[in-house]
């Protein structure tokens, strides 16, 4: 069976038709014409979950084609894919790559270029399976983080990022992570400097806009942020906006945002917030991680002794070695926001729960990138622990990571496995439905149709 664009049976004509799909007359030697094919490979007798949440296939084949997928389904008839590579990946699962809809990147290897240091941040991600990254607060560094000075090129940070981004519309195929950018914060103190922020961040061609709450004297007014709001959307962006209490996120509900960047985390939500982002379709992302990594560090977590954690280790290195000094661990353990990050995160995993019953949608992310200790790529993975942890199934923690993410973030063309959209994917050793550990269970990692080097065999 071949499914067509709208999910339905279709004849081989669909197959023949996606083969065809992008093909170039050429002339050979003697000037006869004669067909090129682009870059095409089958995968077949997969597991395979396609991140909409419907039930998997097994024994299903993908076509991918000059970046896309061409056909997935069942019972493609390998005698006619002539000069198509094929690769049998019996008895291992195949998902769309993850998607962390809030993470950073940053500044901080002088010995590299800020070109090169962001390129080494996607690649890191992708060795990880997570193939698309959305930064959300561009421009801070990891110097910044560290409590050290802050730079003076914060958005040389943003403008590298959106050039790195223009570059993947543009490239026939990618060894990294796809990119896509919010710019810095905006926030203000006056409607018309919410105006005005919107306005310098927006002519950045930046994919949203970014904003916050936090629960603070200084925070902007309604007055304010129902103005940002309005002006982002008049603008044709979308608005983001952290929040971490249950009455900011239902005043950014009514002021019209499109996405809460973090987990209510200060009491239980409740009927009124979960029917508000139901119905306005309004995306939720928790980042239980980010509560995580405020208490874990009271003493040498257990992952620095995995190997699939270790993958990245020259590049966490300088966390690594911060963590395990135990001066830091007895800040840690003395720190008020470190000891409240345990309840604010147990209360962050039982509103998951809610919301998810509810039907708010999830997308995965993590904050990773800021601070000490949230690694790029590693946390994903756990973020998906914690999801399950918190009462959601499997499946439920992989579509927030896949398919949701993309809807959340506005991505059309990622996070679900069906033809024509980008064929970003990863093949594991073992059923993530099994057990969501074995998203860790990487076999390779497929980016616009072309596997990556495989640095993370397990």
């Amino acid at each position: 069976m071949i499914l067509g664009d709208n999910g339905k049976r279709c004849g081989w004509s669909c197959l023949i038709a996606a083969l065809l799909v992008g093909l170039v007359i050429l002339s050979d030697t003697r000037g006869r014409p004669v067909l090129a094919q682009p870059y095409s490979t089958v995968l077949t007798g997969a597991y395979l979950i396609d991140g909409t949440g419907r039930p998997p296939l097994a024994q299903a084949s993908l076509l991918v084609s000059d970046g896309r997928i061409r056909a997935v389904g069942h019972g493609v008839d390998l005698t006619t894919l002539n000069g198509v590579t094929q690769v049998d990946i019996s008895g291992k699962t195949i998902m769309p790559g993850l998607i962390t809809a809030h993470a950073h990147l940053n500044d901080g290897n002088e010995s590299l270029s800020l070109r090169a240091q962001l390129l080494a941040q996607l690649r890191i991600y992708a060795d990880y399976g997570v193939t698309t990254v959305h930064t959300l607060g561009d421009g801070r560094s990891a110097a910044f983080q560290a409590h050290a000075p802050a730079p003076a090129y914060p958005w040389q940070v943003v403008a590298e990022g959106i050039w790195i981004r223009g570059e993947q519309e543009r490239a026939e195929q990618l060894d990294r992570a796809r990119l896509y950018v919010s710019g810095p914060n905006v926030t203000a103190k006056t409607v018309a400097e919410a105006r005005d922020g919107v306005d310098r961040v927006a002519d950045l061609n930046v994919n949203i806009i970014k904003t916050r709450l936090d629960a603070r004297a200084d925070d902007m007014s309604p007055e304010v942020y129902r103005a940002l709001i309005r002006h982002a959307h008049q603008r044709g962006l979308r608005v983001v906006a952290h929040a971490v209490t249950l009455e900011d996120a239902k005043h950014l509900a009514d002021a019209g945002v499109d996405v809460i960047a973090h987990s209510v985390r200060d009491r239980e939500v409740d009927s009124e917030l979960i029917g508000k982002l139901s119905r306005q379709d309004v995306g939720y992302i928790p980042t239980l991680t980010r509560n995580l990594s405020l208490f874990l560090y009271e003493s040498v977590p257990s992952f620095f002794g995995d190997a699939f954690f270790l993958l990245a280790s020259t590049s966490y290195k300088t966390d690594m070695e911060l963590i395990q000094n135990r001066a830091f661990q007895e800040t840690v353990r003395s720190s008020e926001q470190a000891q409240a990050g345990k309840s604010s995160l147990a209360q962050a995993k039982r509103n998951l729960k809610l919301l998810m019953d509810g039907g708010v949608r999830i997308a995965m992310g993590t904050d990773s990138g800021t601070q000490v200790g949230r690694w790029q790529g590693y946390f994903e993975h756990v973020e998906l622990e914690l999801m399950v942890e918190a009462g959601l199934a499997p499946m439920q923690a992989l579509v927030a990571a896949t398919g949701d993410a993309a809807k959340v973030m506005n991505l059309d063309e990622l996070g679900t496995l069906e033809q024509g959209k980008w064929a970003d994917f990863v093949v594991l050793n073992a059923n993530p439905l099994d057990d969501i550990k074995n998203t860790q269970r990487i076999h390779s990692v497929w980016v616009g149709g072309q596997q990556l080097e495989n640095r993370n065999v397990r």
